[in-house]
Protein backbone atom coordinates (compact mmCIF):
# COMPACT_ATOMS: atom_id res chain seq x y z
CA UNK A 1 0.00 0.00 0.00
CA UNK A 2 1.78 3.30 -0.59
CA UNK A 3 2.87 5.40 1.86
CA UNK A 4 1.69 9.00 3.03
CA UNK A 5 4.13 11.20 1.80
CA UNK A 6 4.79 14.93 2.69
CA UNK A 7 3.84 17.46 0.19
CA UNK A 8 7.26 19.88 -0.79
CA UNK A 9 6.71 20.78 -3.96
CA UNK A 10 7.15 24.52 -2.74
CA UNK A 11 9.38 23.82 0.04
CA UNK A 12 12.64 25.60 -1.09
CA UNK A 13 15.23 24.50 1.64
CA UNK A 14 15.90 20.95 3.06
CA UNK A 15 17.83 20.12 5.93
CA UNK A 16 18.75 16.55 7.02
CA UNK A 17 19.73 15.81 10.15
CA UNK A 18 23.27 14.97 12.26
CA UNK A 19 25.28 12.36 11.62
CA UNK A 20 25.23 13.52 7.78
CA UNK A 21 23.89 16.67 7.73
CA UNK A 22 23.57 18.25 4.99
CA UNK A 23 21.30 21.62 3.85
CA UNK A 24 20.09 22.17 0.22
CA UNK A 25 19.11 25.39 -0.70
CA UNK A 26 17.00 25.06 -3.94
CA UNK A 27 15.28 28.68 -3.47
CA UNK A 28 17.53 30.15 -6.92
CA UNK A 29 15.52 28.12 -9.85
CA UNK A 30 17.98 26.13 -11.79
CA UNK A 31 20.57 25.47 -8.88
CA UNK A 32 21.26 24.23 -5.99
CA UNK A 33 23.64 25.93 -2.61
CA UNK A 34 24.25 23.03 -0.27
CA UNK A 35 25.79 23.51 2.83
CA UNK A 36 27.73 20.90 4.78
CA UNK A 37 28.49 21.65 8.68
CA UNK A 38 31.52 21.06 10.29
CA UNK A 39 30.90 17.11 11.89
CA UNK A 40 29.26 15.93 9.43
CA UNK A 41 29.67 12.69 7.89
CA UNK A 42 27.36 13.53 4.62
CA UNK A 43 29.61 12.57 1.15
CA UNK A 44 27.93 12.91 -2.55
CA UNK A 45 29.04 9.39 -3.44
CA UNK A 46 29.64 8.57 -6.81
CA UNK A 47 27.39 9.12 -9.61
CA UNK A 48 26.88 10.26 -13.35
CA UNK A 49 25.85 12.76 -15.64
CA UNK A 50 24.42 11.49 -18.81
CA UNK A 51 22.45 14.72 -20.72
CA UNK A 52 23.43 17.28 -18.30
CA UNK A 53 27.39 19.01 -17.77
CA UNK A 54 27.43 19.87 -14.26
CA UNK A 55 29.01 22.79 -12.92
CA UNK A 56 30.54 23.23 -9.46
CA UNK A 57 31.67 25.98 -7.51
CA UNK A 58 32.99 26.16 -3.33
CA UNK A 59 32.13 28.94 -2.11
CA UNK A 60 33.63 28.48 1.41
CA UNK A 61 35.40 25.41 2.90
CA UNK A 62 37.13 22.61 0.64
CA UNK A 63 35.56 19.71 -0.99
CA UNK A 64 37.41 16.78 -2.22
CA UNK A 65 36.27 15.47 -6.11
CA UNK A 66 36.67 12.31 -8.09
CA UNK A 67 36.12 13.17 -11.73
CA UNK A 68 36.78 10.38 -14.34
CA UNK A 69 39.16 8.60 -11.99
CA UNK A 70 41.22 11.54 -10.99
CA UNK A 71 40.86 13.36 -7.32
CA UNK A 72 41.87 16.61 -5.93
CA UNK A 73 40.26 19.20 -3.62
CA UNK A 74 38.52 22.70 -4.93
CA UNK A 75 38.50 26.04 -2.78
CA UNK A 76 36.56 28.97 -3.53
CA UNK A 77 39.39 30.66 -5.28
CA UNK A 78 39.35 27.42 -8.04
CA UNK A 79 36.35 28.98 -9.98
CA UNK A 80 33.71 26.57 -11.43
CA UNK A 81 34.68 22.65 -11.98
CA UNK A 82 32.58 21.15 -15.03
CA UNK A 83 32.20 17.91 -15.49
CA UNK A 84 28.67 15.45 -16.59
CA UNK A 85 28.05 13.94 -19.80
CA UNK A 86 28.39 10.41 -18.98
CA UNK A 87 31.88 11.07 -16.70
CA UNK A 88 31.43 9.40 -13.31
CA UNK A 89 31.90 11.54 -10.24
CA UNK A 90 32.11 11.60 -6.91
CA UNK A 91 32.28 14.36 -4.09
CA UNK A 92 32.83 14.57 -0.53
CA UNK A 93 33.63 17.53 1.80
CA UNK A 94 36.61 17.58 3.53
CA UNK A 95 37.87 19.78 6.38
CA UNK A 96 40.98 20.37 8.64
CA UNK A 97 40.65 18.78 12.19
CA UNK A 98 39.27 21.44 14.57
CA UNK A 99 38.46 24.17 11.90
CA UNK A 100 35.01 24.26 12.23
CA UNK A 101 34.24 25.41 9.22
CA UNK A 102 31.31 24.32 7.04
CA UNK A 103 31.45 23.11 3.05
CA UNK A 104 29.23 25.36 1.03
CA UNK A 105 28.55 24.51 -2.81
CA UNK A 106 26.44 26.28 -5.50
CA UNK A 107 26.08 23.56 -8.36
CA UNK A 108 24.16 23.70 -11.50
CA UNK A 109 23.64 21.93 -14.78
CA UNK A 110 23.21 22.65 -18.70
CA UNK A 111 20.49 22.54 -19.99
CA UNK A 112 19.08 23.93 -17.66
CA UNK A 113 15.60 22.25 -17.91
CA UNK A 114 15.01 21.87 -14.10
CA UNK A 115 16.20 18.33 -13.25
CA UNK A 116 18.58 18.85 -10.83
CA UNK A 117 15.63 20.50 -8.69
CA UNK A 118 13.60 17.32 -9.16
CA UNK A 119 16.18 15.32 -8.90
CA UNK A 120 16.78 17.10 -5.48
CA UNK A 121 13.44 17.37 -4.24
CA UNK A 122 12.64 13.48 -4.44
CA UNK A 123 15.80 12.34 -2.86
CA UNK A 124 15.40 14.94 -0.01
CA UNK A 125 11.71 14.35 0.50
CA UNK A 126 12.34 10.48 0.21
CA UNK A 127 15.13 10.51 3.03
CA UNK A 128 13.26 13.52 5.08
CA UNK A 129 9.99 11.52 5.10
CA UNK A 130 12.04 8.01 6.01
CA UNK A 131 13.44 9.33 9.06
CA UNK A 132 10.52 11.18 10.36
CA UNK A 133 9.14 7.72 9.90
CA UNK A 134 11.96 6.08 11.91
CA UNK A 135 11.96 8.64 14.42
CA UNK A 136 8.21 8.37 15.01
CA UNK A 137 7.83 4.82 14.82
CA UNK A 138 11.22 3.38 16.31
CA UNK A 139 12.44 2.14 12.66
CA UNK A 140 12.48 -0.86 11.57
CA UNK A 141 14.48 -3.44 8.72
CA UNK A 142 11.72 -3.17 6.52
CA UNK A 143 11.37 0.40 6.34
CA UNK A 144 15.14 0.66 5.54
CA UNK A 145 14.99 -1.59 3.31
CA UNK A 146 12.23 0.18 1.26
CA UNK A 147 14.40 3.07 1.41
CA UNK A 148 17.29 1.40 -0.30
CA UNK A 149 14.78 0.61 -2.60
CA UNK A 150 13.45 3.14 -3.57
CA UNK A 151 16.41 5.24 -3.64
CA UNK A 152 17.91 2.38 -5.87
CA UNK A 153 14.81 2.76 -7.74
CA UNK A 154 15.29 7.03 -7.71
CA UNK A 155 19.44 6.54 -8.81
CA UNK A 156 19.97 3.71 -9.75
CA UNK A 157 23.68 2.20 -9.80
CA UNK A 158 23.77 0.87 -13.26
CA UNK A 159 21.00 0.92 -16.10
CA UNK A 160 20.52 -2.76 -15.09
CA UNK A 161 19.73 -2.40 -11.87
CA UNK A 162 17.43 0.46 -12.74
CA UNK A 163 15.33 -1.72 -14.71
CA UNK A 164 15.19 -4.25 -12.17
CA UNK A 165 14.73 -1.74 -9.22
CA UNK A 166 11.91 0.59 -11.20
CA UNK A 167 9.73 -3.18 -11.71
CA UNK A 168 10.16 -3.92 -8.18
CA UNK A 169 9.49 -0.67 -7.13
CA UNK A 170 6.31 -0.13 -9.35
CA UNK A 171 5.02 -3.76 -7.67
CA UNK A 172 5.65 -2.40 -4.15
CA UNK A 173 4.09 0.73 -4.94
CA UNK A 174 7.59 2.79 -4.75
CA UNK A 175 7.99 4.56 -7.90
CA UNK A 176 10.96 6.87 -6.52
CA UNK A 177 9.73 9.94 -7.75
CA UNK A 178 6.35 12.14 -6.25
CA UNK A 179 4.39 14.84 -7.75
CA UNK A 180 4.32 15.44 -3.75
CA UNK A 181 8.05 15.91 -3.36
CA UNK A 182 8.78 18.22 -7.15
CA UNK A 183 4.90 19.02 -8.37
CA UNK A 184 5.78 17.15 -11.64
Amino acid sequence: MPKSRTHRSSQPIFTRPFPAAVVYDLSVQDQATIRVPAGSIWTLGSHWHEAHTEFLQVLAGRARVSLSGRTFCIRSQDGVITGGNGAEEEGKGEKEVGDGEELVVKEWTEPRDGAKEVFFRNINGLILDATDDSNNKGGSGWSDALLTLELWNFIAVTKTLMSVAVALGWVLWCPGVYEEYSGK
